[in-house]
């Protein structure tokens, strides 16, 4: 008799899913405030990717053809200045 317990493995990541996962975290990191690398920011990245890596019908919905276009910021545009 098997005893080990049958679960749904968690599927591997490909590049896309990453980009997107990164996109999703980029934008919550901008929403709070918070950079990256901060104890929230690292927390919400890892339930990302669990999320996404055991979600395969959400991660069908998210896979865009083209992403979206984006409206011009000016904080963004003074952000990318400062970094030439």
């Amino acid at each position: 008799m098997d005893l080990n317990p049958i679960y749904d493995a968690p599927t591997p990541l490909s590049s896309d899913d990453l980009e997107e996962i990164d996109r999703f975290h980029t934008a919550w990191c901008e929403e709070n405030g918070v950079d990256k690398t901060d104890v929230k920011a690292v927390e919400i990245a890892s339930a990302l990717i669990s999320w996404y890596s055991t979600s395969p019908a959400y991660r069908m919905r998210a896979k865009l053809d083209h992403p979206p276009v984006l409206p011009d910021s000016e904080h963004i545009e003074k952000l990318l200045h400062q970094l030439k």
